[in-house]
């Protein structure tokens, strides 16, 4: 195996799988608790919130599938590989924010 691939599976079993496993029961199985800081009680629709934040996880992890094959491939660089991480990383905080600020209750 060379280093691509390695990396590869690297990535896979320390990003990807978490992440997917994570969103998977956040979203489906409503365990909202794997959330840092969430309190049920802090939200006007707890089941919404835990859909989007865990969809979006199920997202990065897709996305981040994506970039181990193409890194396998040697089609992208380190660079791009970064860059391409950081703005999946990104899209899934701002939904976070955005789920937080539209699903809090109002006091």
């Amino acid at each position: 195996m060379d280093e691509f691939t390695i990396e590869a599976l690297f990535i896979l079993f320390v990003a990807v799988l978490p992440c997917g496993i994570s969103g998977y029961l956040i979203a489906f199985k409503e365990r909202r608790g794997l959330i840092s800081g969430y309190t049920e009680d802090n939200f006007c629709n707890p089941q919404a919130f835990g859909k989007s934040v865990g969809l979006s996880l199920i997202f990065l992890s897709i996305c981040l599938t994506g970039i181990a094959y193409y890194w396998h491939l040697k089609a992208v660089t380190e660079n791009e590989m970064a860059l391409y991480v950081l703005f999946f990383v990104f899209c899934v905080l701002l939904n976070y924010v955005y789920a937080i600020v539209k699903y809090r209750k109002k006091s």
